[in-house]
Formats: structure tokens, sequence, C-alpha cells
């Protein structure tokens, strides 16, 4: 195993969590680590481990935040949400069990069309900006098990939050900062969470926030998806937080000219600076997208999202081989056969190829040896005055195989 999971605890076996088999680390914030995982007795079944970071484990508020995660993706069942599937302790740590998303965030999503030099297609934008609201407007208007609501508000509706799977699926994860009815960490006036350039203002003045809160954040997602890049990247920290403190968002004209004036009013109620003045909830956003794009072939993106995936899959998957080769190759210039080899093997979904390495250092060899052979450094001997040239030597058979 390697060492990308060595931080996950103090125990004997670091690649144990509880009755989990860490397989790989995944991501890692400021305040939890996510992994892939599969359960013991489970093995062909995947699994995201979600726990608190070592350095952070003896923090009351971030165990308490984890709980409430729990607490309240556990009661959310939908679609476009991603499920919390249970709590699991090993020794004194405490770890959440998520549903394994087998896919890409919208971040990875953007740079393959910059990849491609395309722009993001409206279509695609906006199919993705209404599975986001289905899944906030189901979160918006849970209750428990008494029919009372739990007045759930995501609070971090970025980017990084915003998972598309294998299938085109489009998810919405991490309820870490959620806001929601007796939660274990209480938010105090003027704390501020999330990331700031998503944030609507009256959340990053640290005033009460409500699911007209995620509206704003979900629209400033599809600006982002629309112009191709992220919103205020061309300001200062100071000056971003005073442009999103004041909703001072950049048009959709500096996304991109041309878009449909319907969609330009629609994306202005969205981001309105007054809470009041946006829509009331995550559906009438989604309502009025949908009076943009009538015609939305729903089934045609999840298949064309299904294959931006794939795409994305095979490009990194290369981008890992040549990075697993160049080392490979460095570690083979020292004349270290074996440190190309385990180099390379940190891949392991190309432990196949690395034979091309080894044949390829193998074969250099190989004609070292022929002109050796063939053309030796020294002359031999010859009694003066012979003018018979020497017999050049047969070089010795060499495996096929190196």
């Amino acid at each position: 195993m390697t060492d990308s999971f060595e931080t996950l605890g103090r125990r004997q076996d670091p690649d144990r969590f509880g009755p989990y088999q860490v397989v790989e680390k995944i991501a890692s914030g400021g305040m939890a680590e996510i992994y892939k995982a599969r359960h013991v007795d489970r093995p062909h079944h995947l699994v995201a481990l979600k726990c608190i970071r070592p350095d952070c484990d003896d923090d009351t508020e971030f165990r308490h935040m984890l709980m409430d995660e729990a607490k309240i993706a556990s009661r959310l069942h939908h679609p476009n949400i991603n499920r919390v599937l249970e709590v699991v302790e090993d020794g004194e740590r405490m770890g959440l069990i998520l549903q394994y998303v087998d896919g890409l965030d919208l971040n990875r999503l953007k740079r393959t069309f910059k990849e491609r030099d395309e722009g993001f297609p409206i279509e695609l934008a906006i199919h993705i900006i209404r599975e986001v609201l289905k899944g906030l407007d189901y979160a918006h208007d849970a209750k428990d098990e008494r029919g009372e609501y739990l007045n759930v508000v995501h609070r971090d509706i970025s980017p990084g939050n915003v998972m598309i799977d294998g299938r085109g699926r489009v998810l919405l994860v991490d309820f870490g900062i959620a806001r929601a009815q007796n939660r274990l960490a209480k938010t105090e006036a003027g704390n501020v969470k999330g990331k700031f350039r998503y944030m609507a203002p009256e959340q990053i003045k640290g005033d009460q926030v409500s699911p007209r809160t995620d509206v704003y954040a979900t629209a400033v997602l599809l600006w982002e998806l629309l112009a191709g890049k992220r919103i205020y990247d061309d300001v200062s920290v100071a000056q971003l937080m005073i442009r999103v403190a004041n909703a001072h968002v950049p048009s959709l004209d500096e996304a991109r000219p041309g878009l449909p004036r319907a969609l330009h009013k629609v994306f202005q109620r969205a981001t309105a600076v007054v809470p009041d003045d946006r829509y009331a909830s995550a559906r009438a956003f989604a309502d009025a997208l949908d009076g943009v794009l009538s015609q939305l072939d729903v089934t045609r993106c999840q298949r064309d999202l299904a294959r931006l995936v794939q795409e994305a899959r095979v490009r990194d998957g290369k981008a890992r081989f040549d990075q697993a080769v160049a080392r490979a190759r460095y570690a083979a210039a020292e004349h270290d056969l074996e440190d190309a080899i385990l180099s390379a093997l940190e891949q392991p979904d190309r432990v196949e190829r690395v034979q091309a390495v080894v044949v390829q250092k193998a074969e250099a060899h190989r004609e070292a040896v022929i002109r050796e052979a063939i053309e030796p450094t020294e002359p031999p001997t010859m009694p003066m005055g012979t003018s018979v040239r020497p017999r050049r030597a047969t070089p010795p058979p060499l495996p096929v195989t190196p």
C-alpha cells in the first residue's frame, strides 16, 4: 500500500478504519479527508469514507459537524443527493460511510471543455443547474419523523460539491456545514462558513441564511459554467469580499456574449442582493430556467455527461501513465530498473504497460552489447605488414525476452 492514507490513524493497521479496508485517498479539506474504501465482508462494493483529519481529532466542533452531516444527509433520499449510509467508529475516531460517486466534479468537467477549446454547451449547463436545484428543493423541504421541517440550507454550493457520475447523473455532496434545525454544532451570528466566492451577501456578512442563499450560490455556478472560468478570478481577495457582500456579480455578457435575454433576467433575479427579491425556492428558479429552454432534452444531456466523464477518465488515465513512465525513465536512466518498476507500479491500473519501460531498457542494453561485439574498442594485434583485415566477431546469441 502507498503512504497516501498513512494519516488515517495512529493504529497498527493504517489501512483499516473499523470494518472498512481503505483503497486510496480521494480528497482532503480543511476539516476532513475522504477515502475510497470497501467493507471487508463486501469487497466488491465501493463506498466513500469521510473522517476528520488526525490533526483535528480533538476538535469537538468538527466532531459535531460530522455528526450533523450524518443526521441531515441520512434523512435525505433523493436521486440528486449523495447518501450517507452509516456512521462508523475506529477507536476514538469517527467517520461517515457515504455513497461512492465514481465520476468527476464540476471543476473537472469545466476543464474538459477547456482542453477541447470549446465553450460549455448552454443546454448542458442549464440541465446541470436544474438537477442541483431539484436536489436542493428536496433538501429545503425535508421533514423529520414528526413531520416538522428540518430547515436545511446547504451553505456550501460550489463546483467541488457537485458530482457527475459515470451514468451522467448529477449529485449534490457534502452537507458538512449545512444549517438545520437542532444541529449539534450551533452557528453563532457573524460566524461565516463556506467558500467566499459562492456566498450570498447575507452569508458573507454572517446574517441569517435561508433556501434563497443556496439559490444565489447555484446561480453563481451557472455563471461559471457558461464562462468556463471562476467568478471574480481577476480581483484581489479584499475586492472579492466587497463584491460578494454587495452582490456585484459580473453580468452574463461578461460570462459569454450572445446568451438569450430571458436567461439574463432569470440570472439577475437569482442573484439579487436582497434575499426577498430572489426566487423564493430552488423549484421556482428551476421553473424559470425551464422557461428559457422549454425543449430541454434531459435524456440526451445525461448521455452527453456520461460521455464527458468517460473522456475525462481517459485523459486523466493517460496523464497518470505518462507521469509514471516519466518517473520510471528517470529511474532507468540511473541504471536502476527496480526503482523504475516500483515507480510505475504506483499506478496499479497501468501495471500491464510498465513492461514497455523494461523492454526499452533491455533493448538499449542489447544494442550496446552488439556494438561492442561488432566494433571492439581495441583493434586486434596483427603481424607487421599484414594486409588481411580482421574478421568481425559474431555477436553472441541474446534471449528474445529480456
